[in-house]
């Protein structure tokens, strides 16, 4: 259930990478790339203040405010030969503990090797395996084809496309992805 995961976030594993949560002792990996414009050529907007520098992402601004416990999930992308974290995998808007959306973000000196598609594959498998979350969507922009070739290869379906709307800050076309828990791991069946 996803409230079991509300307080304490898991650690997930595969081969090469550890998904896990992130702490400010990430903030130096996080400074080497997560500014770096080229991660936000297609992400809808620049880069934030906190993104610039991460140590701000870890600092509550105001700590007197009571919060529930988030229901999503935002893990860091470590590579377990180094240790580092070289990406995320954020997932968002969960709306009745029924659907959520996905985002994820690598380290370019990473990108074209397939650690997002294993990333992302990990984290459905949890979802769909530990979780009552029955859909996962994304929104791509329509350039980025090897963002969604990555949604493609886990499953994802696209199911539609959205001409000249927004995308965060940023009027562009963009398609619309949605995986359902019994499409998950389909790709692997056939």
């Amino acid at each position: 259930m996803l409230k079991d995961y509300a307080a304490q976030k898991p650690t997930l594993a595969t081969p090469r990478l550890m998904l896990r949560p992130m702490t400010i002792e990430d903030a130096p990996d996080l400074k080497e790339w997560l500014a770096r414009d080229e991660v936000y050529t297609y992400w809808g907007r620049k880069a934030t203040i906190g993104e610039k520098e991460p140590e701000r992402l870890f600092i509550d601004a105001r700590p007197w405010v009571k919060r529930k416990p988030e229901l999503g999930f935002d893990w860091g992308v470590v590579l377990r030969e180094t240790g580092k974290v070289i990406g995320t995998v954020t997932i968002f808007e969960v709306e009745n503990n029924r659907m959520a959306g996905l985002g994820y973000r690598l380290d370019p000196r990473f990108w074209g090797r397939g650690i997002a598609t294993e990333a992302v594959m990990e984290a459905i498998r949890f979802l769909f395996e530990q979780t009552e979350l029955d859909r996962l969507w994304a929104t791509v922009d329509v350039r980025n084809a090897a963002s969604w070739r990555v949604l493609e290869k886990c499953g994802f379906v696209r199911e539609g496309t959205v001409r000249r709307g927004k995308m965060v800050s940023v009027y562009c076309d963009y398609h619309l992805y949605g995986l359902l828990r019994e499409d998950a791991g389909r790709n692997d069946k056939e």
